[in-house]
């Protein structure tokens, strides 16, 4: 026969697992969202003092540095 404890002892590990991984995936959403908020904050700051590279992605296009296609916004599938 099984014992009781062992039950008990197997939910509780079961338990804390599930806390751990909720915590992690808790902290990965919110460290995308910390960087997406620094992401638009940098760009916000780039269109401030930059509008012409702001337009062009964030890529500096003005002088030519070979930074992307030139007239192109990407890949073209």
């Amino acid at each position: 026969m099984t014992d009781p404890d062992s039950f008990g002892t197997a939910l509780g590990t079961v338990l804390a697992v599930a806390v751990v991984v909720v915590a992690f995936g808790l902290a990965a959403l919110s460290d995308m969202a910390m960087r997406r908020r620094e992401d638009r904050a940098a760009r916000a700051a780039t269109a401030r003092t930059n509008p012409v590279t702001a337009r062009a992605g964030g890529r500096d296009r003005v002088n030519g540095n070979g930074s992307g296609p030139v007239g192109g916004d990407g890949p073209r599938a």
